[in-house]
């Protein structure tokens, strides 16, 4: 497959680590920037096959489709929170989070964690105590005209009471399959490790058993005091990469989707 990197998209050691990875196996790449939104890119890519690959933010996707590069991105967008929870039911972290609008968003507790329920990055997922919130959600529905924003009154959000987390930990899935892990947060500060417990993946491999996403995707899953929880998943080529096998990602890739 040829690569399009994003530029400046994953942090060190990431960024460094992909690169090296696909220049090892002689594997095609460019870099470029990538215009918000309408998805241009620059420079843009002289390719003589569609047989693509992205990593970079969800400005990527109207460049995927317009140019209908496969595999693109494995895009999670309409598997969202109400539609994990059907499938995931208790096995979910904010099973049960109060789903509603921005704009009829109430909280019932003076802390809560609020998120999108799709895998948007209208924002991004955190803490709000009662009157942030209020803020946050006036600013929200009484923005000014003109005002360039992708997130509106109507988007809908899911607020979830607070539960004490231990640990935060990532796996790459490609073909229902994992490939690579990452403790990435350990007692609420970054940690980034590779080794992981094998209890998680045993939890990851049973739900992935039961449903998922898509086929290719990232899941993050958590430490708490009432067990192992599901915290996400996200688009794997959206989401950064901490401490996985980066060689067996790319190589995983390469197996599953070259043509």
């Amino acid at each position: 497959m040829h690569w399009i990197l994003q530029e400046n998209f994953l942090s060190e050691p990431g960024r460094s680590a992909l690169h090296a990875a696909l220049e090892r196996f002689g594997i095609d790449y460019s870099i470029h920037k990538v215009v918000p939104k309408v998805g241009d890119l620059i420079p843009e890519p002289a390719l003589s096959h569609r047989n693509v690959i992205c990593f970079g933010s969800y400005s990527l996707r109207p460049a995927v489709i317009r140019n209908q590069w496969s595999p693109g991105l494995f895009d999670v967008f309409d598997q969202d929170f109400e539609t994990q929870r059907k499938h995931w039911g208790r096995h979910m972290l904010n099973f049960d989070s109060i789903v509603c609008s921005v704009q009829d968003a109430t909280f019932t507790a003076e802390s809560m964690f609020v998120r999108p329920v799709n895998d948007s990055k209208y924002f991004t997922g955190r803490v709000f105590t009662a009157s942030e919130f209020s803020a946050w959600q006036r600013s929200i529905c009484q923005r000014k005209a003109g005002r360039k924003t992708s997130l509106r009154p109507e988007v809908r959000i899911q607020l979830a009471p607070l539960v004490t987390i231990h640990a935060e930990y990532r796996f790459w899935i490609v073909k229902n399959e994992i490939i690579t892990e990452s403790l990435y947060r350990l007692g609420g500060k970054a940690t980034l490790v590779r080794e992981v417990d094998e209890q998680f993946a045993v939890f990851v491999n049973e739900r992935v058993r039961e449903w998922t996403p898509h086929e290719t995707f990232v899941i993050d899953v958590c430490d708490t005091s009432n067990g192992i929880k599901i915290v996400e998943v996200n688009t794997l080529n959206c989401s950064a990469i901490y401490a996985a096998d980066v060689q067996r990602l790319v190589l995983a890739l390469e197996d599953t989707y070259s043509q």
